[in-house]
């Protein structure tokens, strides 16, 4: 039998490439060569083809939160995939995590390098996401009992946004403490700016918080009571919903890159102060269009500039606002709306997914006093027109 080592280095790489990247760890052992082969090649032609291989986005096609595209000359495909194959391992044994390691596999599993779809309606669903709601949607790594570093408890609560509902969202302590959270205006403070953001004055999102929100509106959009064997409900608030949607031949360099003009539903909950020892919330959906009427430089951010918005509603309601990137480059919708040129309410939220997906925005809203005895309440923003449609 020819030994191994007189076949061409390239058909091996071929080969190779069409094997799981576990059983190309375990062929590296075999000899001092292949191990060279495998973990110092003279080029990452080995690593692409065998990430590209693999149920992922291409990266190359993906786009970064600002709508960019990723340089691909930036792409480590090696590190990149022995993460995510680490943390498939983790995902599929959460047993398995070493210590310590379970915020660098949070880290991993959020693929915001998602390709983006020139449609809802036409897309094609983003292969980081399928892969994600296959590993995560029975929730073990998420809902587990195992205390979490602050860092760690923001990282599982963006996830746990992103993905949708699992079997912990339907149980009934769990949707009491959402409600209680969500309409206690002490968890609202001014350093964050009183919308769903961190308490330290750093504008950056407070998924713990947002994850309260997404339990209460969801509760309005199917039935979440304590049944067995739980199914994943396909609401608009999940992670197929979290792909960005920018259309073929769309310049990104308009004036409205976010998306914002056009026909949107504002879903609002609320609690009737006659009801509250009940502890019911009512669910109301107010049509809005929005229009973009101005824009200001961000010096951080020169290709994407605050973009300020006007909105008419029913009843006379009246909406202006500004749409920007926040420190951690998520994209934060901040409202308010009134009467007669008179503000009453305020509104303020953020966009889950990529810049422009139709999953929509994420917040909470109040009045425009911030007294101490003001109402408060979750809200959720979804575009179901555009300008031209």
């Amino acid at each position: 039998m020819p030994s191994l080592t007189l076949v061409p280095q390239e058909i091996v790489e071929r080969v190779l490439a069409f094997l799981d990247p576990l059983d190309v760890a375990s062929f590296f052992q075999t000899s001092k060569q292949r191990n060279k082969l495998v973990y110092h090649p003279g080029d990452n032609h080995l690593w692409r083809e065998l990430y590209l291989a693999q149920p992922f986005d291409d990266p190359r096609l993906a786009l970064t939160p600002r709508l960019e595209r990723i340089p691909a000359e930036s792409i480590n495909w090696k590190s990149s995939l022995q993460a995510i194959i680490r943390a498939r391992t983790v995902l599929n044994d959460p047993s398995k995590c070493r210590p310590q390691e379970r915020e660098t596999i949070l880290r991993t599993v959020m693929l915001r390098g998602a390709t983006p779809a020139p449609s809802f309606c036409e897309k094609m669903l983003s292969k980081n996401l399928v892969w994600l709601v296959m590993m995560l949607r029975d929730g073990a790594l998420l809902n587990g009992t195992i205390p979490l570093s602050p860092t760690e408890a923001q990282l599982r609560a963006c996830l746990l946004v992103h993905l949708g509902l699992t079997p912990s969202d339907a149980r009934s302590v769990n949707k009491a403490a959402a409600r209680a959270f969500v309409y206690d205006l002490r968890n609202y403070f001014s350093d964050g700016g009183f919308g769903p953001y961190l308490p330290d004055g750093s504008g950056r999102v407070n998924w713990v918080h947002l994850h309260a929100i997404h339990r209460v509106v969801a509760m309005h959009l199917v039935d979440l009571r304590e049944i067995e064997p739980f199914v994943f409900p396909p609401i608009p608030m999940s992670m197929p919903y979290c792909q960005s949607i920018v259309p073929l031949g769309l310049d990104l360099k308009v004036h409205d890159w976010a998306g914002i003009e056009g026909l949107w539903h504002c879903s609002l909950c609320f609690v009737d102060h006659r009801q509250l020892l009940r502890f019911r919330d009512t669910f109301r959906v107010l049509p809005v269009y929005f229009r973009v009427i101005g824009f200001e430089e961000d010096p951080e951010r020169p290709t994407r500039p605050r973009l300020v918005f006007a909105g008419e509603g029913r009843d006379e309601q009246t909406m202006i606002g500004r749409v920007q990137m926040t420190p951690d480059e998520h994209l934060r919708w901040k409202w308010v709306c009134g009467e007669g040129g008179q503000a009453v309410w305020s509104c303020d939220g953020v966009q889950v997914g990529g810049v422009r997906s139709s999953y929509g925005v994420l917040g909470s809203w109040t009045t425009v006093f911030h007294d101490h005895h003001d109402p408060v309440g979750p809200l959720w923003l979804r575009k179901v027109k555009t300008i031209s449609e």
